[in-house]
């Protein structure tokens, strides 16, 4: 008796659970109409490589169930949220979609312009149709671009105009590529024969290892060159061909404290 009430019990269990499953996969399968929102993300970040004059991209948008028959989807401008201005800094080449039975998004077509050095800017769309439902979500996509500068744009002709933050006076500073990637050379600063090696990375954080300058300091001996220990970042802005060096200097005796050394373009 004790088994069989066990066995019933064990059936009840598995056909409850096989229930109740079948229960939630009805519960969170969606059957509903095919509605429009933006489907690969509301902020898009973008950028224009320097002297390449334009970049084009896509916009997606998509639905959440299959379309049935044929609709037609509208890329709205919002002027009045945007810095940017329609066919001044960037062009909808294709802002209408058509939608068929079965498909389930598409995409438009925009060329963004090249923008100035150090201006940001942005576009605001929407969507639009006369035969389609909306979701409740994700229904306004905000588009930023910049001007994108290349290592090359940072170097220009090489010359820099440095303005050490220990040493007196300025000079022009001759600033090369490394031979391994993202490295860039100090020539001879401080002293000739002594180059100072820099790593950079592509949002332009600059980094470095302990250096000889070259500089005798009398009886304090070779001088020698840090990241600044109060941990300032260096960085270098290839657009404004600008280093900002943060360094500390020292000799075995003790620092001479952290100070800027910056380098401005020639």
């Amino acid at each position: 008796m004790k088994n069989l009430s066990y066995i019933i019990f064990s059936l009840f269990l598995v056909f409850g659970i096989t229930s109740c499953s079948e229960v939630d996969d009805d519960m969170f399968y969606y059957k509903g109409d095919a509605m429009l929102n933006f489907n690969k993300g509301t902020l898009i970040d973008e950028s224009v490589l320097i002297d390449t004059d334009y970049k084009d991209i896509k916009l997606s948008y998509g639905t959440i169930e299959a379309v049935t028959g044929s609709h037609t989807v509208n890329l709205v401008f919002d002027a009045s949220k945007s810095t940017a201005v329609e066919g001044v800094d960037f062009i909808i080449q294709q802002g209408t979609d058509g939608l068929v039975d079965g498909e389930v998004g598409g995409t438009f077509s925009i060329r963004l312009l090249e923008p100035a050095i150090g201006v940001n800017k942005t576009a605001v769309f929407t969507l639009q149709s006369s035969t389609m439902k909306f979701a409740d979500f994700d229904q306004v996509l905000t588009l930023s671009w910049k001007l994108q500068c290349t290592v090359d744009s940072f170097l220009g002709g090489g010359f820099f105009l440095a303005d050490p933050g220990l040493f007196t006076g300025t000079w022009p500073q001759e600033i090369v590529e490394g031979p391994t990637p993202n490295t860039l050379i100090l020539k001879d600063y401080i002293e000739t024969g002594f180059d100072i090696v820099l790593s950079y990375d592509a949002s332009g954080n600059v980094t470095f290892e302990p250096q000889q300058t070259g500089f005798i300091n009398g009886a304090d001996g070779m001088i020698s060159i840090k990241m600044a220990t109060d941990g300032t970042p260096s960085k270098f802005d290839a657009c404004n061909r600008i280093l900002t060096l943060r360094a500390n200097y020292f000799v075995t005796a003790g620092t001479f404290g952290n100070v800027t050394d910056l380098f401005t373009g020639m």
